[in-house]
């Protein structure tokens, strides 16, 4: 999750370097971005698509949420179920709306999360135990 969230924000963040003076100077501090897409202007509608790619995605809140995966694991504790089918109902939902994209690799961490779950034992649990 770590992962592909640092690789959607690079990724999709080379379209924000462009635009970040124009953020930078609160361009987006507009209630235009609340009408309607194809009443927005032009560049409003650029502005908001880029800014909700980037800064505005799932990615840094699943940065963080993946954080915190890894910090239970080391601590030996497990993620219940409804993590990963909730991440796997998402991923595969957006996934089915649009394609080709990456939504179908949320469905890695969400098997794993349920099969650890499953289990009851994080996997830094497992590597004690078999060591």
């Amino acid at each position: 999750m770590i992962g592909m969230s640092v690789l959607h924000l690079i990724v999709l963040g080379m379209d924000a370097i462009a635009l970040l003076p124009a953020w930078l100077s609160g361009q987006l501090w507009t209630l235009e971005h609340w009408q309607p897409v194809a009443t927005q202007s032009p560049d409003m509608a650029a502005n908001g698509a880029v800014f909700h790619a980037t800064l505005g995605s799932f990615a840094l809140p699943m940065l963080v949420f993946g954080a915190l995966v890894l910090w239970m694991d080391r601590r030996g504790l497990v993620p219940p179920a409804f993590v990963g089918w909730g991440i796997g109902a998402w991923a595969l939902l957006a996934g089915l709306v649009m394609e080709p994209s990456g939504y179908p690799l949320g469905l890695i961490p969400a098997v794993l999360l349920v099969l650890a779950a499953r289990s009851g034992v994080s996997s830094s649990a497992s590597r004690r135990r078999v060591l």
